[in-house]
């Protein structure tokens, strides 16, 4: 009897150091290029062609794309170091992406893009399963293999890429308008309502409303690009926010430390933070409160206030409902709480909001605005709603 083959599993385990040719073609059976005509068969924008799906070893490509030249944002929001896609250099879900790498690489998604632009090589997206298969110490990737003949059509590729496929990180409105005020610049895009809109429509394809849609068309067209306006948030500049300003674990030796958590995790957030405090305990530390914090990581695209404002109530309301239901099960109703661990704050992410949430201050749950109420509870102009 003829030995039948084992499947190739959908999952590649972390200790995989390399990835294989067989992972390679489970991936195309997977994804398969024939059923994505939006990012595989030409004309996807311009000169783009779709070369291969292939296997490619991590230091055959640039991580760094050239600054735009004649493009005074170019440096100013990043270009030149990170994902053009992204205009913060990470996705919205970040963390989360992280955090699943740890169980394994799934076959069954896109994979990152390479593309070749004038002889030279680039990671085009799939900037954080890079950074993560990196850490794990891989030594090659599965990706998609384009040749472009200009930085426009990378650029074009890296956003509507980020829109064609099951996201890893979800494109956001600022992306859409940073793209479009590049190609302006480069001249690769005219200063044109018709053309403009064109142009958006070719990225976002269904995935804003019509009204986002015309909002988008109209601050491209009037210069107005918001990107500035928004601070995005991932484990390392969460980390950077609290000792720039201040947030110093036991200072002076107070006995206070914080930790900063993803408002992504907030239904893990409790154990995350109590682990925090174990091992700060088993290391000798004197804790006699343990603050925690939540950042808000890349917000969502079409509203990004009120994406804020949701995350910040959402974190609070999970942390409050979990902390309720474990005192509950686990504990006599005349157990005294200890609080070392508190519910202390978020990031600010609105620069327009600055006025009431200074950009240098945590938005603190227990004092201010949020002390007696939500952000659900509160009008545009964060005065109570009156039933």
């Amino acid at each position: 009897m003829k030995d039948l083959q084992k499947p190739t599993s959908v999952v590649v385990p972390v200790t995989d150091i390399s990835f294989t040719e067989a992972q390679l073609e489970a991936s195309k059976n997977y994804i398969n290029p024939k059923y994505y005509p939006e990012l595989y068969t030409a004309p996807i924008y311009g000169k783009i062609k779709f070369v291969d799906r292939i296997l490619m070893n991590m230091d055959d490509f640039e991580l760094k794309i050239p600054p735009t030249t004649n493009s005074p944002s170019a440096h100013r929001l990043g270009t030149g170091s990170s994902q053009t896609a992204r205009v913060l250099g990470v996705g919205v879900n970040r963390d989360e992406v992280h955090a699943s790498l740890d169980k394994g690489y799934l076959l069954s998604k896109v994979p990152p893009s390479v593309v070749e632009v004038h002889g030279k090589k680039y990671l085009c997206n799939g900037r954080t399963r890079h950074e993560k298969l990196a850490d794990q110490g891989k030594t090659n990737m599965i990706v998609d293999y384009y040749e472009a003949s200009s930085w426009d059509e990378f650029n074009f590729l890296a956003i509507m890429s980020n829109r064609a496929s099951e996201p890893e990180s979800p494109h956001t409105l600022m992306d859409v308008k940073f793209y479009c005020h590049e190609a302006i610049n480069t001249g690769d895009l005219q200063q044109d309502w018709d053309a403009i809109a064109e142009r958006v429509e070719a990225i976002v394809d269904g995935t804003f409303t019509a009204k986002a849609k015309r909002k988008i068309v109209t601050d491209i067209y009037h210069g107005d690009n918001l990107s500035e306006n928004f601070i995005a948030y991932d484990e390392k500049t969460s980390e950077k926010f609290l000792q720039t300003n201040g947030y110093i674990d036991n200072i002076h030796n107070n006995g206070i430390y914080y930790y900063a958590v993803s408002s992504q995790f907030h239904s893990k957030a409790l154990a995350r933070a109590a682990h925090h405090y174990d091992k700060l305990i088993t290391s000798g530390k004197a804790v006699k409160e343990l603050r925690v914090c939540c950042h808000t990581g890349v917000l969502d695209g079409q509203d990004p206030i009120d994406c804020w404002r949701r995350r910040v109530d959402k974190f609070s309301r999970v942390w409050n409902t979990g902390k309720n239901q474990m005192r509950q099960a686990w504990f006599t109703t005349s157990a005294v709480e200890k609080n070392v661990i508190t519910l202390f704050g978020a990031t600010p992410a609105c620069l327009e909001l600055a006025g009431k949430f200074p950009t240098n201050k945590f938005v603190l749950y227990n004092k201010g605005i949020l002390a007696n109420c939500s952000f659900d509870d509160l009008d545009e102009n964060f005065n109570p709603i009156n039933d």
